[in-house]
Protein backbone atom coordinates (compact mmCIF):
# COMPACT_ATOMS: atom_id res chain seq x y z
CA UNK A 1 0.00 0.00 0.00
CA UNK A 2 2.78 2.29 0.92
CA UNK A 3 4.74 1.43 -2.21
CA UNK A 4 1.63 1.97 -4.36
CA UNK A 5 1.02 5.42 -2.77
CA UNK A 6 4.60 6.41 -3.34
CA UNK A 7 4.35 5.41 -6.98
CA UNK A 8 1.12 7.44 -7.37
CA UNK A 9 2.69 10.52 -5.79
CA UNK A 10 5.76 10.20 -7.96
CA UNK A 11 3.61 9.86 -11.06
CA UNK A 12 1.62 12.91 -10.03
CA UNK A 13 4.78 14.98 -9.62
CA UNK A 14 6.03 13.91 -13.04
CA UNK A 15 2.68 14.74 -14.64
CA UNK A 16 2.64 18.19 -12.98
CA UNK A 17 6.22 18.79 -14.08
CA UNK A 18 5.35 17.86 -17.64
CA UNK A 19 2.30 20.10 -17.53
CA UNK A 20 4.46 22.97 -16.23
CA UNK A 21 6.94 22.44 -19.00
CA UNK A 22 4.08 22.38 -21.47
CA UNK A 23 2.74 25.69 -20.11
CA UNK A 24 6.18 27.25 -20.25
CA UNK A 25 6.56 26.05 -23.81
CA UNK A 26 3.15 27.48 -24.68
CA UNK A 27 4.03 30.85 -23.10
CA UNK A 28 7.37 30.93 -24.88
CA UNK A 29 5.62 30.15 -28.14
CA UNK A 30 3.10 32.92 -27.53
CA UNK A 31 5.91 35.36 -26.68
CA UNK A 32 7.73 34.42 -29.88
CA UNK A 33 4.48 34.90 -31.76
CA UNK A 34 4.07 38.38 -30.26
CA UNK A 35 7.67 39.22 -31.16
CA UNK A 36 7.07 38.08 -34.73
CA UNK A 37 3.84 40.08 -34.94
CA UNK A 38 5.52 43.25 -33.65
CA UNK A 39 8.46 42.83 -36.00
CA UNK A 40 6.05 42.36 -38.91
CA UNK A 41 4.26 45.54 -37.79
CA UNK A 42 7.59 47.37 -37.78
CA UNK A 43 8.31 46.20 -41.32
CA UNK A 44 4.86 47.29 -42.44
CA UNK A 45 5.38 50.67 -40.77
CA UNK A 46 8.74 51.15 -42.45
CA UNK A 47 7.15 50.42 -45.80
CA UNK A 48 4.44 52.95 -45.02
CA UNK A 49 7.08 55.62 -44.31
CA UNK A 50 8.13 55.57 -47.95
CA UNK A 51 4.63 56.40 -49.15
CA UNK A 52 3.22 59.93 -49.40
CA UNK A 53 0.03 60.02 -47.35
CA UNK A 54 -2.19 62.52 -45.61
CA UNK A 55 -2.08 62.76 -41.83
CA UNK A 56 -5.53 61.20 -41.48
CA UNK A 57 -4.61 58.25 -43.69
CA UNK A 58 -1.34 57.78 -41.85
CA UNK A 59 -3.04 57.46 -38.46
CA UNK A 60 -5.83 55.23 -39.72
CA UNK A 61 -3.49 52.85 -41.56
CA UNK A 62 -1.37 52.49 -38.43
CA UNK A 63 -4.41 51.54 -36.34
CA UNK A 64 -5.52 49.08 -39.02
CA UNK A 65 -2.06 47.50 -39.13
CA UNK A 66 -2.05 46.86 -35.37
CA UNK A 67 -5.22 44.80 -35.77
CA UNK A 68 -4.03 43.09 -38.91
CA UNK A 69 -0.86 41.89 -37.16
CA UNK A 70 -2.85 40.93 -34.03
CA UNK A 71 -1.07 43.39 -31.76
CA UNK A 72 -4.41 44.59 -30.36
CA UNK A 73 -8.14 43.99 -30.70
CA UNK A 74 -8.94 47.71 -30.58
CA UNK A 75 -6.53 50.48 -31.53
CA UNK A 76 -7.18 54.20 -31.42
CA UNK A 77 -5.36 57.49 -31.62
CA UNK A 78 -6.65 60.28 -29.37
CA UNK A 79 -5.55 63.83 -28.58
CA UNK A 80 -7.01 66.41 -26.16
CA UNK A 81 -9.14 69.26 -27.39
CA UNK A 82 -9.02 72.82 -26.01
CA UNK A 83 -11.08 71.70 -22.99
CA UNK A 84 -8.69 68.82 -22.21
CA UNK A 85 -11.18 66.12 -23.31
CA UNK A 86 -9.66 63.44 -25.53
CA UNK A 87 -11.04 63.28 -29.05
CA UNK A 88 -10.47 60.30 -31.38
CA UNK A 89 -8.37 60.89 -34.48
CA UNK A 90 -8.40 57.31 -35.77
CA UNK A 91 -10.04 54.03 -34.55
CA UNK A 92 -9.75 50.46 -35.75
CA UNK A 93 -11.86 47.71 -34.15
CA UNK A 94 -14.98 47.94 -31.96
CA UNK A 95 -14.83 51.53 -30.82
CA UNK A 96 -17.91 51.36 -28.59
CA UNK A 97 -15.66 51.23 -25.54
CA UNK A 98 -14.93 54.93 -26.12
CA UNK A 99 -18.49 55.93 -26.94
CA UNK A 100 -20.37 57.96 -24.33
CA UNK A 101 -17.41 58.25 -21.96
CA UNK A 102 -15.34 61.39 -21.41
CA UNK A 103 -11.61 60.87 -20.99
CA UNK A 104 -9.70 63.92 -19.76
CA UNK A 105 -6.15 65.05 -19.07
CA UNK A 106 -7.17 66.75 -15.80
CA UNK A 107 -6.19 64.99 -12.57
CA UNK A 108 -8.86 66.78 -10.50
CA UNK A 109 -11.78 65.30 -12.43
CA UNK A 110 -13.16 61.74 -12.44
CA UNK A 111 -12.77 61.46 -16.22
CA UNK A 112 -9.08 62.17 -15.74
CA UNK A 113 -8.55 59.09 -13.55
CA UNK A 114 -7.89 56.70 -16.43
CA UNK A 115 -4.70 55.36 -18.01
CA UNK A 116 -5.15 58.01 -20.72
CA UNK A 117 -5.01 60.85 -18.23
CA UNK A 118 -2.16 59.26 -16.31
CA UNK A 119 -0.06 58.64 -19.43
CA UNK A 120 -0.65 62.19 -20.66
CA UNK A 121 0.15 63.93 -17.40
CA UNK A 122 3.27 61.86 -16.73
CA UNK A 123 4.28 61.73 -20.41
CA UNK A 124 5.24 58.05 -20.18
CA UNK A 125 3.74 54.73 -21.35
CA UNK A 126 1.08 53.00 -19.25
CA UNK A 127 0.43 49.26 -19.21
CA UNK A 128 -2.66 47.86 -17.45
CA UNK A 129 -0.90 44.99 -15.67
CA UNK A 130 0.85 47.39 -13.28
CA UNK A 131 -2.09 49.55 -12.21
CA UNK A 132 -5.18 47.50 -13.01
CA UNK A 133 -6.13 46.94 -9.34
CA UNK A 134 -5.71 50.57 -8.25
CA UNK A 135 -8.97 51.95 -6.73
CA UNK A 136 -8.92 55.02 -8.98
CA UNK A 137 -9.02 52.72 -12.03
CA UNK A 138 -11.88 50.47 -10.86
CA UNK A 139 -14.55 52.05 -13.09
CA UNK A 140 -12.15 51.91 -16.03
CA UNK A 141 -11.43 48.21 -15.44
CA UNK A 142 -15.14 47.36 -15.12
CA UNK A 143 -15.88 49.08 -18.42
CA UNK A 144 -13.16 47.11 -20.18
CA UNK A 145 -14.54 43.84 -18.72
CA UNK A 146 -18.00 44.59 -20.14
CA UNK A 147 -16.50 44.86 -23.59
CA UNK A 148 -14.31 41.78 -23.13
CA UNK A 149 -11.09 43.78 -23.02
CA UNK A 150 -8.78 42.84 -20.21
CA UNK A 151 -5.55 44.76 -20.83
CA UNK A 152 -4.51 48.09 -22.29
CA UNK A 153 -1.34 49.86 -23.31
CA UNK A 154 -1.20 53.67 -23.66
CA UNK A 155 1.82 55.20 -25.39
CA UNK A 156 2.40 58.98 -25.59
CA UNK A 157 3.32 60.32 -29.04
CA UNK A 158 5.44 63.41 -29.54
CA UNK A 159 5.33 65.75 -32.51
CA UNK A 160 7.58 68.72 -32.95
CA UNK A 161 9.20 67.87 -29.57
CA UNK A 162 5.84 68.28 -27.82
CA UNK A 163 3.36 65.74 -26.48
CA UNK A 164 0.72 65.54 -29.16
CA UNK A 165 -1.46 62.39 -28.92
CA UNK A 166 -1.87 58.98 -27.32
CA UNK A 167 -1.75 55.56 -28.97
CA UNK A 168 -4.21 53.30 -27.07
CA UNK A 169 -4.15 49.52 -27.64
CA UNK A 170 -6.70 47.12 -26.07
CA UNK A 171 -6.37 43.33 -25.86
CA UNK A 172 -8.80 40.57 -24.80
CA UNK A 173 -6.10 38.52 -23.09
CA UNK A 174 -5.62 39.16 -19.38
CA UNK A 175 -1.86 39.08 -19.37
CA UNK A 176 1.07 41.24 -18.53
CA UNK A 177 3.13 43.21 -21.05
CA UNK A 178 6.64 41.76 -20.75
CA UNK A 179 9.56 44.17 -20.88
CA UNK A 180 10.73 42.94 -24.28
CA UNK A 181 7.20 43.36 -25.71
CA UNK A 182 7.00 46.85 -24.24
CA UNK A 183 10.33 47.71 -25.82
CA UNK A 184 9.22 46.53 -29.26
CA UNK A 185 5.87 48.27 -28.90
CA UNK A 186 7.52 51.56 -28.00
CA UNK A 187 9.92 51.22 -30.94
CA UNK A 188 6.89 50.88 -33.22
CA UNK A 189 5.46 54.06 -31.64
CA UNK A 190 8.74 55.83 -32.44
CA UNK A 191 8.32 54.77 -36.07
CA UNK A 192 4.90 56.38 -36.08
CA UNK A 193 6.43 59.56 -34.68
CA UNK A 194 9.04 59.45 -37.45
CA UNK A 195 6.30 59.03 -40.04
CA UNK A 196 4.53 62.09 -38.63
CA UNK A 197 7.79 64.07 -38.66
CA UNK A 198 8.34 63.14 -42.30
CA UNK A 199 4.77 64.15 -43.07
CA UNK A 200 5.26 67.52 -41.35
CA UNK A 201 8.59 68.10 -43.11
CA UNK A 202 7.09 67.21 -46.48
CA UNK A 203 4.10 69.46 -45.84
CA UNK A 204 6.39 72.30 -44.73
CA UNK A 205 8.47 71.88 -47.88
CA UNK A 206 5.34 72.11 -49.99
CA UNK A 207 4.25 75.24 -48.15
CA UNK A 208 7.72 76.79 -48.42
CA UNK A 209 7.94 75.84 -52.08
CA UNK A 210 4.58 77.44 -52.75
CA UNK A 211 5.61 80.50 -50.73
CA UNK A 212 8.88 80.81 -52.66
CA UNK A 213 7.07 80.58 -55.96
CA UNK A 214 4.57 83.25 -54.96
CA UNK A 215 6.90 85.44 -52.87
CA UNK A 216 6.86 89.13 -53.76
CA UNK A 217 10.63 89.29 -53.55
CA UNK A 218 12.71 87.29 -56.00
CA UNK A 219 14.44 84.18 -54.68
CA UNK A 220 17.46 82.43 -56.19
CA UNK A 221 18.92 79.10 -55.02
CA UNK A 222 22.46 78.11 -56.03
CA UNK A 223 24.85 75.33 -55.10
CA UNK A 224 28.11 76.01 -53.26
CA UNK A 225 29.77 76.82 -56.62
CA UNK A 226 27.02 79.40 -57.29
CA UNK A 227 25.44 77.48 -60.13
CA UNK A 228 21.78 78.54 -60.31
CA UNK A 229 19.41 75.72 -59.30
CA UNK A 230 16.14 77.61 -58.94
CA UNK A 231 14.55 81.03 -59.46
CA UNK A 232 10.99 81.93 -58.51
CA UNK A 233 8.43 83.78 -60.59
CA UNK A 234 9.19 87.13 -58.95
CA UNK A 235 12.79 86.87 -60.16
CA UNK A 236 11.53 86.44 -63.72
CA UNK A 237 9.12 89.35 -63.34
CA UNK A 238 11.87 91.56 -61.91
CA UNK A 239 14.68 90.72 -64.34
CA UNK A 240 12.97 89.23 -67.37
CA UNK A 241 15.16 86.11 -67.10
CA UNK A 242 13.60 82.66 -66.74
CA UNK A 243 15.46 79.77 -65.12
CA UNK A 244 16.49 78.32 -68.46
CA UNK A 245 17.85 81.75 -69.47
CA UNK A 246 19.91 82.36 -66.34
CA UNK A 247 21.10 78.82 -65.54
CA UNK A 248 23.79 78.60 -68.29
CA UNK A 249 25.41 81.97 -67.53
CA UNK A 250 24.64 82.45 -63.84
CA UNK A 251 23.75 85.73 -62.18
CA UNK A 252 26.60 87.53 -63.95
CA UNK A 253 24.06 88.10 -66.73
CA UNK A 254 22.56 90.83 -64.50
CA UNK A 255 25.81 92.81 -64.41
CA UNK A 256 26.77 95.66 -66.71
CA UNK A 257 28.94 98.75 -67.16
CA UNK A 258 27.48 100.60 -64.15
CA UNK A 259 27.68 97.63 -61.76
CA UNK A 260 30.09 98.44 -58.93
CA UNK A 261 33.27 96.37 -59.24
CA UNK A 262 34.09 97.12 -55.61
CA UNK A 263 30.72 95.86 -54.40
CA UNK A 264 31.04 92.70 -56.51
CA UNK A 265 34.44 92.08 -54.91
CA UNK A 266 32.94 92.53 -51.43
CA UNK A 267 30.19 90.04 -52.28
CA UNK A 268 32.66 87.53 -53.66
CA UNK A 269 34.85 87.81 -50.56
CA UNK A 270 31.91 87.20 -48.22
CA UNK A 271 30.68 84.17 -50.15
CA UNK A 272 34.16 82.66 -50.40
CA UNK A 273 34.34 82.89 -46.61
CA UNK A 274 30.91 81.27 -46.34
CA UNK A 275 29.54 84.44 -44.75
CA UNK A 276 26.20 86.20 -45.39
CA UNK A 277 26.20 89.22 -47.69
CA UNK A 278 23.88 92.20 -48.00
CA UNK A 279 24.31 95.10 -50.37
CA UNK A 280 22.97 97.09 -53.29
CA UNK A 281 24.04 96.84 -56.92
CA UNK A 282 23.10 98.41 -60.19
CA UNK A 283 21.87 95.49 -62.31
CA UNK A 284 20.40 95.12 -65.78
CA UNK A 285 17.16 93.49 -66.84
CA UNK A 286 17.05 91.24 -69.87
CA UNK A 287 15.80 94.18 -71.98
CA UNK A 288 18.83 96.28 -70.92
CA UNK A 289 16.95 98.47 -68.43
CA UNK A 290 18.97 99.53 -65.38
CA UNK A 291 17.61 98.94 -61.87
CA UNK A 292 18.85 99.02 -58.27
CA UNK A 293 18.97 95.54 -56.77
CA UNK A 294 18.99 95.06 -52.98
CA UNK A 295 20.59 91.64 -52.45
CA UNK A 296 20.72 89.45 -49.33
CA UNK A 297 22.60 86.15 -49.64
CA UNK A 298 22.44 83.47 -46.94
CA UNK A 299 24.80 80.44 -46.87
CA UNK A 300 23.12 77.06 -46.23
CA UNK A 301 25.00 74.30 -44.38
CA UNK A 302 24.22 70.64 -43.78
CA UNK A 303 24.06 69.14 -40.25
CA UNK A 304 27.84 68.62 -40.34
CA UNK A 305 28.44 72.31 -41.01
CA UNK A 306 29.49 71.84 -44.65
CA UNK A 307 28.46 74.63 -47.00
CA UNK A 308 26.02 73.24 -49.58
CA UNK A 309 23.93 76.07 -51.03
CA UNK A 310 23.29 79.81 -51.14
CA UNK A 311 19.86 81.43 -51.03
CA UNK A 312 19.65 84.91 -52.49
CA UNK A 313 16.73 87.24 -51.82
CA UNK A 314 16.57 90.18 -54.21
CA UNK A 315 14.39 93.26 -54.23
CA UNK A 316 14.02 95.94 -56.90
CA UNK A 317 14.73 99.21 -55.10
CA UNK A 318 14.60 101.45 -58.16
CA UNK A 319 11.34 103.08 -57.16
CA UNK A 320 12.53 103.59 -53.58
CA UNK A 321 15.77 105.09 -54.87
CA UNK A 322 13.84 107.40 -57.17
CA UNK A 323 11.65 108.55 -54.29
CA UNK A 324 14.67 109.08 -52.03
CA UNK A 325 16.48 110.98 -54.76
CA UNK A 326 13.35 113.02 -55.43
CA UNK A 327 12.98 113.88 -51.75
CA UNK A 328 16.66 114.74 -51.54
CA UNK A 329 16.35 116.88 -54.67
CA UNK A 330 13.30 118.71 -53.33
CA UNK A 331 15.04 119.28 -50.00
CA UNK A 332 17.89 121.06 -51.79
CA UNK A 333 16.10 122.78 -54.68
CA UNK A 334 13.54 125.51 -55.10
CA UNK A 335 10.27 123.95 -56.24
CA UNK A 336 9.29 126.81 -58.57
CA UNK A 337 12.53 127.42 -60.47
CA UNK A 338 14.49 124.20 -59.88
CA UNK A 339 17.44 126.25 -58.64
CA UNK A 340 19.36 125.40 -55.49
CA UNK A 341 17.72 126.53 -52.24
CA UNK A 342 19.25 128.01 -49.08
CA UNK A 343 20.22 124.58 -47.66
CA UNK A 344 22.14 123.60 -50.80
CA UNK A 345 23.66 127.09 -51.02
CA UNK A 346 25.05 126.90 -47.49
CA UNK A 347 26.79 123.61 -48.29
CA UNK A 348 28.22 125.03 -51.51
CA UNK A 349 29.52 128.17 -49.79
CA UNK A 350 31.37 126.12 -47.16
CA UNK A 351 33.08 124.11 -49.89
CA UNK A 352 33.84 127.24 -51.95
CA UNK A 353 35.35 129.09 -49.00
CA UNK A 354 37.61 126.13 -48.12
CA UNK A 355 38.64 125.81 -51.75
CA UNK A 356 39.48 129.49 -51.95
CA UNK A 357 41.60 129.25 -48.80
CA UNK A 358 43.50 126.18 -50.03
CA UNK A 359 44.06 127.33 -53.63
CA UNK A 360 44.31 131.07 -53.12
CA UNK A 361 41.31 131.59 -55.43
CA UNK A 362 38.83 134.45 -55.39
CA UNK A 363 35.09 134.07 -54.86
CA UNK A 364 32.23 136.56 -55.20
CA UNK A 365 28.96 136.20 -53.33
CA UNK A 366 26.32 138.15 -55.28
CA UNK A 367 22.87 138.79 -53.80
CA UNK A 368 20.16 139.78 -56.34
CA UNK A 369 16.77 141.40 -55.88
CA UNK A 370 14.42 142.11 -58.82
CA UNK A 371 13.38 145.77 -59.26
CA UNK A 372 9.67 146.56 -59.48
CA UNK A 373 8.62 142.89 -59.40
CA UNK A 374 5.53 143.60 -57.28
CA UNK A 375 3.75 145.61 -60.01
CA UNK A 376 3.96 142.57 -62.33
CA UNK A 377 2.23 140.42 -59.70
CA UNK A 378 -0.37 143.12 -59.05
CA UNK A 379 -1.12 143.76 -62.73
CA UNK A 380 -0.94 140.30 -64.26
CA UNK A 381 -1.45 137.98 -61.25
CA UNK A 382 0.71 135.56 -59.32
CA UNK A 383 0.76 133.03 -62.16
CA UNK A 384 2.47 135.62 -64.36
CA UNK A 385 4.83 136.48 -61.49
CA UNK A 386 5.82 132.81 -61.13
CA UNK A 387 6.39 132.64 -64.88
CA UNK A 388 8.74 135.65 -64.67
CA UNK A 389 10.69 134.11 -61.77
CA UNK A 390 11.11 130.88 -63.73
CA UNK A 391 12.31 132.83 -66.78
CA UNK A 392 14.81 134.82 -64.69
CA UNK A 393 16.15 131.63 -63.08
CA UNK A 394 16.55 130.02 -66.50
CA UNK A 395 18.36 133.07 -67.91
CA UNK A 396 20.67 133.32 -64.91
CA UNK A 397 21.74 129.71 -65.52
CA UNK A 398 22.38 130.50 -69.18
CA UNK A 399 24.40 133.63 -68.40
CA UNK A 400 26.77 131.99 -65.91
CA UNK A 401 29.76 129.80 -66.51
CA UNK A 402 29.58 126.09 -65.70
CA UNK A 403 31.79 126.60 -62.66
CA UNK A 404 29.44 129.23 -61.19
CA UNK A 405 26.46 128.57 -58.94
CA UNK A 406 22.98 130.05 -58.63
CA UNK A 407 20.33 129.70 -55.91
CA UNK A 408 16.96 131.21 -55.08
CA UNK A 409 16.47 132.32 -51.50
CA UNK A 410 12.74 132.94 -51.88
CA UNK A 411 10.45 135.60 -53.32
CA UNK A 412 12.39 137.54 -55.95
CA UNK A 413 15.78 137.07 -54.25
CA UNK A 414 18.55 135.12 -55.98
CA UNK A 415 22.22 134.46 -55.22
CA UNK A 416 25.12 134.00 -57.62
CA UNK A 417 28.35 132.35 -56.50
CA UNK A 418 31.17 133.20 -58.93
CA UNK A 419 34.45 131.36 -58.36
CA UNK A 420 37.90 131.24 -59.88
CA UNK A 421 38.07 134.66 -61.50
CA UNK A 422 41.54 136.20 -61.74
CA UNK A 423 40.69 139.90 -61.45
CA UNK A 424 37.89 142.31 -60.68
CA UNK A 425 37.65 143.10 -64.37
CA UNK A 426 37.01 139.43 -65.19
CA UNK A 427 34.30 139.31 -62.50
CA UNK A 428 32.66 142.42 -63.94
CA UNK A 429 32.57 140.84 -67.40
CA UNK A 430 30.63 137.90 -65.94
CA UNK A 431 28.17 140.22 -64.18
CA UNK A 432 27.72 142.33 -67.31
CA UNK A 433 26.85 139.24 -69.35
CA UNK A 434 24.30 138.21 -66.73
CA UNK A 435 22.63 141.61 -66.95
CA UNK A 436 22.45 141.46 -70.73
CA UNK A 437 20.79 138.04 -70.67
CA UNK A 438 18.26 138.84 -67.94
CA UNK A 439 17.25 142.28 -69.27
CA UNK A 440 15.78 140.84 -72.48
CA UNK A 441 11.94 141.29 -72.51
CA UNK A 442 9.91 138.37 -71.20
CA UNK A 443 6.85 137.28 -73.18
CA UNK A 444 4.06 136.23 -70.83
CA UNK A 445 1.56 133.48 -71.65
CA UNK A 446 -1.12 136.12 -72.30
CA UNK A 447 1.04 137.62 -75.05
CA UNK A 448 2.13 140.68 -73.07
CA UNK A 449 5.80 141.60 -72.67
CA UNK A 450 7.48 142.72 -69.47
CA UNK A 451 11.03 143.87 -68.81
CA UNK A 452 12.99 143.04 -65.71
CA UNK A 453 15.79 144.96 -64.05
CA UNK A 454 17.55 143.97 -60.88
CA UNK A 455 19.90 145.18 -58.16
CA UNK A 456 22.89 143.30 -56.80
CA UNK A 457 25.16 143.48 -53.76
CA UNK A 458 28.55 141.78 -54.08
CA UNK A 459 30.85 140.60 -51.30
CA UNK A 460 34.20 139.22 -52.31
CA UNK A 461 36.15 136.54 -50.48
CA UNK A 462 38.78 136.44 -49.05
CA UNK A 463 38.63 140.25 -49.33
CA UNK A 464 36.25 142.76 -47.71
CA UNK A 465 36.97 141.48 -44.17
CA UNK A 466 34.81 138.36 -44.44
CA UNK A 467 35.29 135.98 -41.52
CA UNK A 468 32.56 133.39 -41.99
CA UNK A 469 29.40 132.56 -43.93
CA UNK A 470 27.23 134.83 -41.77
CA UNK A 471 29.51 137.78 -42.49
CA UNK A 472 29.39 136.97 -46.19
CA UNK A 473 25.59 137.11 -46.23
CA UNK A 474 25.44 140.28 -44.12
CA UNK A 475 27.96 142.22 -46.19
CA UNK A 476 26.31 141.19 -49.48
CA UNK A 477 22.89 142.14 -48.15
CA UNK A 478 24.19 145.56 -47.05
CA UNK A 479 25.63 146.14 -50.51
CA UNK A 480 22.33 145.05 -52.10
CA UNK A 481 20.43 147.52 -49.93
CA UNK A 482 22.67 150.36 -51.08
CA UNK A 483 22.36 149.25 -54.70
CA UNK A 484 18.57 149.39 -54.53
CA UNK A 485 18.66 152.71 -52.69
CA UNK A 486 20.80 154.22 -55.50
CA UNK A 487 18.86 152.60 -58.29
CA UNK A 488 18.29 155.84 -60.24
CA UNK A 489 21.89 157.14 -60.00
CA UNK A 490 24.14 154.07 -59.87
CA UNK A 491 26.44 153.53 -62.90
CA UNK A 492 25.74 149.78 -62.90
CA UNK A 493 23.28 147.40 -61.24
CA UNK A 494 25.72 146.03 -58.64
CA UNK A 495 27.71 147.51 -55.77
CA UNK A 496 30.70 145.92 -54.10
CA UNK A 497 30.64 145.80 -50.34
CA UNK A 498 32.60 148.75 -48.92
CA UNK A 499 32.99 150.73 -52.12
CA UNK A 500 30.63 153.55 -50.96
CA UNK A 501 31.35 153.82 -47.23
CA UNK A 502 32.10 157.53 -47.64
CA UNK A 503 31.78 159.99 -50.45
CA UNK A 504 35.57 160.09 -50.70
CA UNK A 505 36.03 156.39 -50.95
CA UNK A 506 32.91 156.15 -53.06
CA UNK A 507 34.32 158.59 -55.61
CA UNK A 508 37.70 156.87 -55.62
CA UNK A 509 36.09 153.50 -56.08
CA UNK A 510 33.63 154.42 -58.80
CA UNK A 511 36.23 156.33 -60.79
CA UNK A 512 37.80 152.99 -61.75
CA UNK A 513 34.92 152.19 -64.07
CA UNK A 514 34.94 153.75 -67.57
CA UNK A 515 31.17 154.31 -67.65
CA UNK A 516 31.25 156.39 -64.42
CA UNK A 517 30.73 160.13 -64.93
CA UNK A 518 32.94 160.89 -61.90
CA UNK A 519 30.29 162.85 -59.94
CA UNK A 520 29.60 162.10 -56.32
CA UNK A 521 26.57 159.84 -55.47
CA UNK A 522 24.09 160.34 -52.69
CA UNK A 523 22.69 157.24 -50.96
Amino acid sequence: MTMSGDRDRGLSRRVMSLLGLANEATQASETRQQHRQLLELREAMEAMLAAQRTERDLLQIFCDLTLKHQIAHLACMVSPGPDGIFQPRAISGPGSVLTGVRYSIHDNRPEGQTPLGLAWRESRPFYSSTLLVAPALQSWSERLERFGLRSVAVLPLQRGRKLWALLVLFRREEESWPADIQMLLESVARLLEKALENYDASRLQLILGSALKQAYESVVLTDQDRNVLYVNQSFTLMTGYRFEDIAPTGLSALQGPQTSVEELAAMDHALRQGQPYEGKLINYRQNGEVFWNHISIIPIRDPNGTLTHFVGIQRDESRERELIEQLEYESRHDRLTGLANRRALDDRIEVAMRRAQMNGDQMAFCMIDLDDFKPINDRFGHEAGDFVLQAVGRRLREGLRRSDYIARLGGDEFVLLVEGYRSVEELELVLTKVEAVVNEPILLRNGREVSIRFSMGVCRYPYDGVQDMGTLFRFADQALYRSKANRTTRPRYWIFHGEDRSSESRGASWSRYPWNSGGSRAE
